[in-house]
């Protein structure tokens, strides 16, 4: 994660490569975390019985600050727990077999923290910017390891402004989001202000992906109505562009018995302009120990949505912000498949 923590935070992945002009973020965890009382595993998850050993939490989670707790009633196990302490913390983890999932969900950075990341970055932070929340998902045995945290994404934002997009208020726009409060010379850095991001997950040094054609995420085996031990969601940062529009980067997991989902979709709406739409997913079967990771850019004009909206569908406005919705609509760009190599 960051300096100062257990974690060290990993490098951004092969989609990062030539992206060394930013430095790592430097700022802390906060050293308050809530005292609760762990659950010893292994656990009955739900009463859902798997083919491996469930353990929540994970099995090398630091117990002393888990915050899974159990139902007072039946015995079942919250994931993740309603704790609330403050500042909120959770740190929700499980493990099946040699696999480890563990996400991390904090407030927004404070004002010292963002002035190390607009820094960092050269350019103006989003406007919420949750940059201590991370997912992991580790596998010692195989020497495994991918995480999806903000730092990490926000790096891989154009900061050279080459490809703008423009709208009415943009110079507005620009002008009150200044570097720090003042920028070089007075004048304003542009940048991408949609924050649009090609992070693909953060790999560490010694795990690659290799990309393929002959693999695919199997939607069948994810349709089945496998019970779910594990679910969360975050958001990573999020802009509402000025208001022109919205531009928002989240993560959500879910853990079956026998394999896990992980989505991180970058959504990006710029009103009467464009949509684009971003979306990372690592699937991994628990089985077989196959990782296969899609990574697919949608995009497409306000004109081009708004004519697949039907007029007599009553509000077009809650169609354009369904993320879902226009996800299944756009046309599709590119699409990269890398698996895991497992030598």
């Amino acid at each position: 994660m960051f300096a100062g923590t257990t974690r060290a935070r990993a490098r951004p992945s092969a989609a990062a490569a030539g992206t060394g002009a930013v430095p790592p973020a430097t700022f802390k965890q906060p050293d308050r975390v809530p005292q609760v009382e762990a659950v010893e595993p292994p656990i009955d998850t739900m009463g859902i019985q798997s083919p491996f050993v469930v353990n929540v939490p994970a099995s090398e989670h630091d117990k002393a600050n888990c915050t899974n707790t159990q139902c007072i009633h039946c015995g079942r196990v919250i994931i993740p727990s309603p704790v609330a302490s403050f500042p909120l913390v959770e740190t929700p983890s499980i493990s099946v077999g040699s696999w480890e999932i563990y996400t991390t969900k904090q407030p927004i950075l404070t004002s010292d923290e963002i002035d190390l990341e607009n820094e960092r970055l050269g350019i103006p932070v989003p406007e919420m910017i949750f940059g201590h929340n991370k997912v992991e998902i580790k596998n010692k045995e195989l020497g495994f390891s991918i995480s999806f945290n903000t730092p990490d994404a926000l790096s891989l934002v154009d900061t050279t402004g080459t490809d703008l997009i423009q709208v009415s208020y943009s110079k507005e726009w620009f002008s009150t989001r200044k570097t720090n409060g003042e920028d070089v010379k007075g004048i304003v850095k542009p940048f991408d202000w949609t924050y649009s991001t090609t992070y693909r997950g953060s790999l560490p040094d010694g795990v690659t992906m290799e990309e393929t054609e002959n693999e695919h995420i199997p939607l069948d085996k994810l349709k089945r109505p496998d019970p779910i031990l594990f679910f969360d969601d975050m958001v990573l940062y999020e802009d509402e562009l000025g208001d022109n529009g919205i531009s928002v980067l989240s993560c959500k997991i879910r853990v079956m018995s026998e394999r896990l989902l992980l989505l991180q979709r970058f959504f990006m709406r710029v009103d009467n302009v464009l949509f684009r739409v971003r979306d990372t997913r690592v699937y991994v079967d628990f089985h077989e120990n196959k990782v296969i990771r899609e990574y697919k850019e949608q995009q497409g004009t306000h004109q081009q949505v708004m004519k697949k909206i039907s007029p007599l569908s009553g509000d077009p406005r809650s169609f354009l912000r369904d993320q879902n919705w226009i996800a299944q609509r756009l046309p599709v760009e590119k699409v990269i498949v890398d698996v895991f190599a497992n030598h």
